[in-house]
């Protein structure tokens, strides 16, 4: 596995990344033989370094890690361990997974434009006002990939991200679902359509 290892504003030296790619291809290796590429980033942080690791499983799914430490090898080193969980975690699913979809639909992908808005705490930092009807400034637009799959399939890919909510279409009835993490560690699910299968 291809990876490439940089500094946000910085320079890693060749330990660090000598210690990222024999660290990363290791742990990635006992979970998953075909891996296609990796990446991670050293940054600085407060009062101590953020390194950032991303590992495409394969062409749809992504690993993302974060690790923190006053110093630059430590915080690897708990990146590390922080993707080391999410693969063990993943693999286990994986093995009591049977996907109920076919090969054509799990290739299904509903590309849809989205639209950030810049939060309130961002206005200032990007000299902004709020605009009309309070509608806070767009600050990128951007393309937003929907896939087709199941919701134990759409909850191993979220957890596997470093993201927050998760847009798919759900395969048993075609329609929209939102997987999500809560503030107590779960995982919630909405499913509007199913709520009104049940309720009708």
């Amino acid at each position: 596995m291809h990876i490439s290892v940089s500094g946000k504003n910085m320079d890693t030296g060749t330990a660090f990344q000598s210690h990222a790619e024999d660290a990363l291809n290791s742990v990635v290796g006992k979970y998953f033989d075909n891996a296609v590429s990796g990446n991670v980033t050293l940054e600085k942080a407060d009062s101590g370094f953020r390194v950032k690791t991303r590992v495409a499983l394969s062409r749809r799914i992504e690993l993302e890690a974060t690790g923190f430490a006053h110093e630059a090898h430590a915080a690897l080193d708990a990146a590390i361990e922080h993707a080391e969980k999410r693969l063990r975690r993943h693999k286990r699913r994986l093995k009591n997974h049977r996907s109920a979809i076919t090969e054509a639909e799990a290739n299904e992908v509903f590309e849809v434009p989205m639209t950030v808005y810049a939060g309130v705490e961002q206005l200032d930092d990007f000299g902004m006002d709020e605009g009309p009807d309070d509608l806070p400034p767009v600050v990128a637009e951007m393309a937003y990939d929907i896939e087709m799959m199941t919701v134990e399939q759409a909850v191993m890919k979220l957890e596997l991200s470093a993201h927050n909510m998760l847009m798919f279409r759900n395969s048993s009835h075609f329609g929209l679902n939102v997987v999500y993490r809560r503030e107590d560690g779960s995982i919630g699910w909405v499913d509007p359509r199913g709520l009104r299968h049940m309720n009708g």
